[in-house]
C-alpha cells in the first residue's frame, strides 16, 4: 500500500435515519456564540471499514487552507460522529491518515446529502 493519494472513502446517504438528525438535534447542534449569533453544524457518522485504526479525519472547506479535525483515533470496523460546522457551505475536502502511515483524501463532498462516511480500502 503506499503513501499516494487516492479516493478510499465510500459514501453512503442516509436511507432509513433520516429521523436520526431531527429538527429537535439540528438545533441543539447550534452552536451559539456571544453575540448571540449561531454557526450551523452537522453531525456525520464515520465508519472505519479498513483494516487499520484511522489516526486523524480533517475537514477543509472546500477552497479554504486551514484544515478542522473533525475526528482521531478510530479504530477498524468502529463507527464513532463527527461534528462539522458547515456555516454557509457543506462542501467539505476530506484528508485521512492511518496508523500504518497511508493517506487518503476526498475533495468536494456535500456533508449535508451524504452524513454517513466509509472509510474503505
Amino acid at each position: 500500500m503506499s503513501n499516494s493519494r487516492r479516493g478510499s472513502f465510500g459514501f453512503v446517504t442516509l436511507a432509513f435515519g433520516a429521523a436520526a438528525l431531527s429538527a429537535t438535534a439540528f438545533a441543539a447542534s447550534m452552536k451559539a456564540d456571544g453575540a448571540g449569533k449561531t454557526t450551523p453544524s452537522i453531525i456525520v457518522m464515520v465508519t472505519n471499514s479498513r483494516t487499520v485504526a484511522l489516526t486523524e479525519l480533517d475537514a477543509t472547506r472546500t477552497g479554504a487552507y486551514l484544515p478542522n479535525v473533525i475526528l482521531r483515533n478510530l479504530a477498524p470496523g468502529k463507527t464513532a460522529p463527527a461534528k462539522v460546522m458547515t456555516g454557509e457551505d457543506c462542501t467539505f475536502d476530506l484528508r485521512g491518515a492511518y496508523s500504518d502511515g497511508s493517506k487518503t483524501e476526498s475533495l468536494g463532498v456535500d456533508l449535508c446529502k451524504d452524513k454517513n462516511i466509509k472509510l474503505v480500502d
